[in-house]
């Protein structure tokens, strides 16, 4: 009966989590702080895609052309039919914070097949929910890696419960969710041929079809769409020990191993197995030359990297309960994962969902109005050249194409600008706004349609 009140407290505390990660979300939106780079990008192609239209989309590189030139993730358009129910680009916020609450599920289900402690399996599941790269990847727009999140747990449940079916089905889709999934699948094809000696044949076809989805997806289908060699390539060296040493030589690389490991109480390292899952993920991340954002735990960089601690925390609480029989090891490590988690959301690293018991947050939302009226001003279907903030609300009701310094190519119909100063530095990204300021006023081609102080919408003449 205990066991059983402890389950509906885990699922209780998953819900709350979930609505509050969905109304960090939306109202970061409704504050225009959700941008088309990542945003835009991928809800402008699965919008198109529900309007059974090709998944063309802006792109500063790639202006013009289909998704798949710049990632392969096909298994995004999964989420397709969200939009034949509605069109506000809102609900794949909730479909992402959904997806993780259900990946946070499934975890503890796993865990509790394999642990005897209810407990203990909810403390993993609140240290899975809790670290700071989990928050993260749910407030930073939204990204195929965190959808993926769901399917990867679900592929972990399989393999554990040995369910081949479950597995073949939640792996192919947990592939498609991105091309550098190839070394993902390799990694776990490794993990499967030692973990379970009756699947060494399935992890050999696991592998190989990992590698040739990776080599397919990368060599040949990005270049085609692309025109050009595959960008996202990471940079291997020869030498082992070199490579070894790039996971390190960078302080931020050094925090982001350090928090990572401390948010699962560095039961990981504990579970040599699950090495391969991990290295995978760091190799993809650190080896890519001056990629310096994705070294961090900020935005989605973590969010694969999150499933696999959870997952590797859980065996190595496995391995502790078959040696360590009618012991506190294993609450004790409850305890310990529970209070790190809060100690690291709350004091530490300050994890971003706090903002969901700030009342302050909410009020903010008012201070944003004057955007949705400037919008409003635009008259739907028209073509708008407008900044990576706002882009994301018109992306269902215009033809929207991001800023830049030279638009003779584009020649929009409508300028959409919000030139106040102090404004996040992404508002702006990729657009040479100085130029853009100085080149409208004086460009016959366009008058100004509508001005109130620094809010300036511009219109094609005809």
């Amino acid at each position: 009966m205990k066991h059983r009140y402890i389950g509906i407290v885990v699922y209780i505390c998953v819900a709350i989590y979930t609505l509050a990660a969905i109304l960090v979300s939306l109202h970061r939106f409704w504050q225009f702080e959700v941008f088309y780079y990542d945003f835009g990008i991928f809800d402008q192609a699965i919008w198109h895609v529900s309007r059974f239209l090709p998944p063309v989309i802006d792109h500063f590189v790639i202006p013009g052309k289909i998704i798949f030139a710049d990632h392969f993730s096909p298994s995004i358009f999964l989420l397709t039919p969200i939009y034949w129910l509605t069109d506000r680009p809102e609900a794949l916020l909730i479909l992402q914070a959904a997806a993780v609450g259900l990946s946070a599920l499934v975890l503890y289900k796993l865990s509790e097949r394999l642990i005897k402690y209810p407990f203990v399996s909810g403390a993993v599941t609140c240290a899975y929910l809790l670290f700071v790269g989990t928050q993260n990847a749910l407030i930073a727009d939204i990204h195929e890696v965190t959808f993926m999140m769901l399917p990867l747990m679900l592929t972990l449940y399989a393999v554990t419960v040995k369910n081949k079916k479950m597995f073949w089905v939640t792996f192919l889709i947990t592939l498609g969710f991105k091309e550098s999934s190839a070394l993902l699948g390799v990694a776990l094809a490794i993990y499967i041929y030692f973990h379970n000696k009756t699947w060494k044949n399935t992890a050999i076809i696991t592998a190989i079809i990992s590698v040739v989805w990776g080599y397919t997806a990368t060599q040949i289908i990005i270049p085609y769409f692309y025109g050009r060699p595959y960008f996202y390539t990471p940079h291997f060296d020869s030498n082992p020990l070199t490579v070894l040493s790039t996971l390190i030589d960078d302080p931020i690389k050094q925090k982001t191993l350090l928090w990572s490991f401390a948010s699962f109480g560095f039961l990981p390292v504990l579970h040599p197995l699950s090495w391969p899952l991990i290295l995978q993920d760091l190799a993809t991340r650190f080896m890519q030359g001056d990629f310096s954002l994705r070294w961090g735990l900020g935005l989605h960089y973590s969010a694969q990297m999150a499933v696999i601690l959870a997952f590797s925390s859980v065996r190595t609480l496995k391995n502790l309960q078959n040696k360590n029989r009618n012991t506190i090891i294993l609450p004790a490590n409850g305890i310990l994962l529970i209070s790190g988690s809060l100690i690291l959301h709350r004091f530490i690293l300050r994890g971003p969902l706090g903002l969901a018991y700030n009342p302050a947050f909410y009020q903010n939302t008012k201070n944003f109005r004057f955007l949705n009226d400037l919008i409003a001003r635009v008259p739907k279907g028209a073509t708008v050249m407008t900044m990576n903030n706002i882009a994301p609300h018109m992306i269902h009701t215009h033809k929207v194409y991001l800023i830049r310094g030279v638009y003779e190519d584009f020649m929009p119909e409508y300028f959409l600008l919000d030139l106040r100063e102090g404004q996040n530095f992404n508002n702006f990204f990729g657009a040479d706004i100085e130029a853009v300021k100085l080149t409208l006023p004086n460009d016959t081609r366009y008058s100004v349609y509508y001005q109130n102080g620094d809010q300036i919408i511009y219109k094609r003449n005809n």
